[in-house]
């Protein structure tokens, strides 16, 4: 049974939840940008919550639990660039995401992750999409939206690539989305599963 110390922070935990929902049945690319920028400041209200909640406890800053998320945001491409997205689109204003138009993609028969979206070769001044090659088919794609490489403090956090130690195969904000609240949610269920939520 859940405690009293982690209430806030379980609240920030469903809330960047129903963002991610509302996210996945956007109708249009300004509305998951919406539902983008709530779930991005809800992850980063979870563990600041989470932290006021158990500042008290000594203990809790050298607990296990701390150093993952510390190490996370230092070191993990995903957990890192979720939290400087945020920071960028907060303090800085400067936005997170692009449409990519949609059009045509040259898909490998072979391998489903090669793929190229809308090729075109330019032959003196003149501008032509390039049909499929040998080993590929041509589908047509959904314009869609893109997260971008985004600055904070002089530093500059790309598009992550890897979690946890493993590559993000597909590169879409829902996809991000998804593994950026998993991440979130282990360290919840830890913490109440050590009795920090007493």
């Amino acid at each position: 049974m859940a405690g009293t110390k982690l209430v806030a922070a379980r609240k920030e935990i469903a809330l960047a939840r129903k963002s991610l929902d509302g996210l996945k049945s956007a109708p249009s690319h300004d509305e998951e940008e919406i539902h983008w920028k709530e779930f991005i400041g809800r992850l980063t209200r979870f563990w600041n919550k989470t932290e006021s909640a158990l500042k008290g406890d000594p203990k809790f800053f050298n607990s296990p639990h701390v150093k993952r998320v510390k190490t996370a945001l230092k070191s993990d491409e995903l957990i890192r660039y979720l939290s400087q997205a945020r920071h960028a689109d907060e303090h800085r204003h400067e936005e997170t995401t692009d449409v990519m138009p949609g059009g045509f993609e040259n898909v490998s028969t072979r391998d489903p992750e090669m793929r190229v979206r809308n090729p075109k070769i330019t032959i003196n001044g003149v501008t032509m999409n390039v049909p499929p090659p040998p080993g590929y088919q041509r589908r047509a794609v959904r314009a869609e939206l893109r997260l971008r490489t985004v600055k904070n403090r002089d530093q500059t956090y790309a598009v992550p690539r890897t979690h946890a130690g493993h590559d993000i195969t597909l590169a879409t904000v829902q996809t991000y989305a998804e593994l950026g609240l998993a991440f979130y949610e282990s360290v919840l269920d830890d913490l109440e599963q050590d009795g920090w939520d007493a």
